[in-house]
This record gives C-alpha cells, structure tokens and sequence, in this order.
C-alpha cells in the first residue's frame, strides 16, 4: 500500500495533518486575491516534489489564474461573476468547464467541494481567495468547508483556517510566529480541546459558540520552535492564524 505523506507545507508553514491526503487539490476561490507571491510559491512547492498538484478555479477565481498565468484544470460556477475574457481563456486552454445555473440551491464553492470528493479518494483542498470580500460569502465558505466530505484548508498570505473533526489532532509549524491563534467552533461545542505550546493553555476544555474563550492566542514565550498542537475529542474546531493585519 502507498503510504502518502501527512506533512503539508505551505508558504511559510508546515503543519501535520490528522490523516494523510492522496491528492492535494489547489481550489482558487473569489475572494481576495493571494499575493502573486505567496500563490506562485504555493505552485512551485508542489511542481518541485513532482506532485503534479491540479488548479481548479471556482468561478471569479479564472480571472486570478488569468492575471497569473496558471491555466486551471477544472473552472466551476455559473460565470456570474467571472470575467468573459478569462473565462473564453480559460476554455481555449482546454480546461474542463462545471456550468451550473445562477439559479441554484448551492454554491459554487459547495460544487467544487462535491466534485472534488467524487473525483479523488482522500483529498485535500487548499482554497485560497477565500477570506476577505463580503462577509456572508466568507462564513458560507468557512462553514462550507467546516462541513464538507473532503478535508479544507483556506489559506493565503495573512490568513490560514485549518479544521479539526472529533478525535483528531493537528501540528503547526510557522517560519515566524503568527499575530493571532485563534479557536472557532464550528459546532455548538467543542469538547476535550487541548493545546500545546500556547502562551495561554487549554487542557480538556469545553469551547462553545457562544463564547470567545479561545480567541486571539499566542505562541508560549519559550516557545522557540514556533510549533503548536491543538487536539480535540468531539465536535468541528477551526483552527485560524493571523498571519498579517
């Protein structure tokens, strides 16, 4: 059996996931755009190991892969809100095109997700261009992919959610230390959550949605490894780093 590898990096950051993925998948969203930086370095890290990591564009996200010459496999949406242009370029470099209608009962980000999970067998999405924009799209996405069959990460340059599911434990590694760490139940509660090397610790807790108990945390000061473990026993945590204001 082929044993995939559970360490993902990210521009930036290394982080050890709960379950190792057979297939990273790179969704580019419409929210703010990644700094051309940031998105070429993700690229390249993938393009370097020969992983061959496939670009799907959700909707608006052709016209960022557009403006940064990264032809998309997969564009799905229903063109609302993409650019004609980038979307006729997009179908000259023979990418394979989802149309949905405007009208319908989910989002394109829902469709990707859904297509992504029919396609592959233990994926792993990272969606960048997700956080920013309307703060409705950005709740949908972030429960959206709270929720979702495959596992998510959002990530750009100033921000990055990772989500843990009952049971499961998560290890982060950051070149530099984050601004802000922060834990946001996706569910009513979260319960049995416990943190290593955090300046301020939880051990078994309760974290519920009503509450900000675990907003805006830090590294431990004698934490010079910048390395952290969140763990949890039931219910869908979001991981967030503040990577920049």
């Amino acid at each position: 059996m082929h044993e995939y590898k559970r360490t993902v990096t990210l521009p930036t950051l290394h982080v050890t996931l709960p379950c190792a993925p057979s297939q990273e998948i790179i969704c580019i969203g419409g929210g703010r755009a990644p700094e051309t930086g940031w998105l070429t370095g993700l690229i390249q890290q993938r393009n370097m190991c020969g992983s061959g990591t496939p670009i799907w564009a959700i909707d608006r996200g052709v016209n960022i892969c557009h403006s940064a010459n990264q032809v998309p496999t997969h564009l799905i949406g229903d063109g609302d809100s993409a650019n004609p242009t980038a979307w006729r370029w997009a179908e000259e470099q023979n990418t394979e095109i989802h149309t949905f209608p405007p009208e319908k009962d989910f989002t394109d980000t829902e469709l990707a997700l859904q297509i992504a999970a029919d396609q592959y067998t233990h994926p792993l999405v990272i969606l960048t261009a997700a956080f920013g924009g309307r703060l409705d799209h950005l709740m949908s996405t972030a429960a959206v992919a709270a929720h979702a069959p495959i596992p998510c990460v959002l990530a750009d340059e100033r921000e990055t959610l990772f989500y843990l599911h009952a049971g499961e434990s998560l290890t982060v590694t950051c070149d530099t230390p984050p601004r802000a760490i922060s834990l946001l139940p996706f569910t009513e509660k979260c319960t049995g959550v416990t943190t290593h090397g955090l300046y301020w610790e939880l051990q078994d807790a309760c974290i519920t949605n009503r509450a900000s108990l675990a907003i805006s945390n830090v590294l431990a000061r004698e934490n010079t490894k910048n390395t952290f473990t969140v763990s949890i026993k039931s219910g869908v945590l979001g991981v967030y780093l503040c990577h920049k204001e």
